[in-house]
């Protein structure tokens, strides 16, 4: 361990300091009270052993210092040394922070006893911090598990209908348009069967970063619903760019000229979008602007599929 030793009396510090390095531990000292504050400040140790007085100042005052400077000081364990202790020093000590009281001069075996229980509570502690960061580890993977996609890790369908939701409550209050586009790709089953699911989970993973990286100059929230079929929710965002941007990832998809012997759209895979926008004077629930959407991808595939259809201001549901 780490040990401060904190003693104004120099013949007993230097024995003290003696006992600990014979033990093993490492040992830096200080002559007054502003030296501990300052050291336990820039790199606190894991065991402090101060004298109730040091330059003149109470070691109440001094182990309470020492504890406000935060981060580890917070848990170091603390043992004040004097000749004697009242009562109401006792008190004061054990209310300012400190752990413990050793009577001047000190044995040695004494000393021993204290040391090793301040090593147990620094194995503790850190057993304690080791889980803790372990179970913050599990815990942000399991929160990936919940909101991303297992296949191509953007964002899954449970998150994009809690984003719908934000954005669509968001463009209400504030009076902002939004927009929301899904692409579903063409004849895709037929790609499946044809190539197999295995070429299929390929073929999706390249997609969705084809997807994401064309997405990433905008605020767009991009995610994979279900299957073959992505969202693209674009935040404050009029129809028109709503449906360029979705002309931009037809194109990019088009542009990956991955092979579809099976597709009745072309020798490649492409995919059919829908486009609706909430403008900003109209008060739109974020179903009513999904089955919009929805309605938009539905007549791009009416139309023969491989393209966008953007819903017309006069055919959105008005709440």
């Amino acid at each position: 361990m780490r040990i401060m030793v904190a003693d104004q009396d120099s013949e007993h510090r230097q024995q003290i300091i003696g006992w600990m390095q014979k033990w093993g531990h490492t040992v830096q000292e200080a002559l007054s009270a502003r030296e501990v504050v300052e050291q336990c400040r820039k790199k606190c140790p894991d065991l402090v052993l101060i004298d109730f007085l040091l330059s003149g100042q109470s070691g109440v005052e001094t182990v309470r210092q020492i504890r406000q400077t935060g981060g580890h000081a917070v848990w170091v364990p603390i043992v004040v040394m004097a000749k004697e202790f009242s009562n109401q020093a006792l008190m004061q000590i054990v209310d300012a922070g400190a752990d413990d009281v050793l009577s001047k001069p000190l044995d040695e075996i004494r000393l021993m006893i204290k040391v090793q229980s301040a090593a147990r509570q620094v194995n503790l502690k850190e057993e304690v911090f080791k889980v803790a960061h372990e179970l913050v580890v599990v815990n942000r993977a399991l929160q990936n598990v919940v909101t991303l996609d297992v296949l191509t890790g953007i964002s899954n369908s449970h998150s994009f209908e809690e984003a719908l939701e934000r954005e669509c409550s968001i463009a209400q209050k504030n009076h902002t348009p939004v927009s929301l586009i899904l692409l579903n790709l063409d004849f895709f089953q037929a790609y499946n069967q044809a190539y197999g699911a295995e070429l299929g989970d390929q073929a999706i993973k390249k997609i969705a970063e084809t997807l994401k990286k064309t997405l990433s100059d905008t605020n767009a929230f991009l995610a994979r619903t279900i299957g073959d079929t992505f969202a693209v929710l674009l935040p404050n965002m009029v129809r028109d760019e709503a449906y360029k941007i979705g002309g931009l990832l037809h194109q990019a998809i088009e542009g990956l000229n991955i092979a579809h012997r099976s597709s009745g759209c072309g020798d490649h895979i492409t995919v059919s979008f829908g486009v609706a926008t909430a403008e900003s004077d109209q008060v739109m629930k974020a179903a009513e602007l999904k089955d919009a959407a929805d309605y938009g991808l539905y007549q791009a595939k009416h139309y023969g599929r491989n393209r966008g259809f953007l819903v017309p201001a006069a055919e959105m549901i008005k709440g």
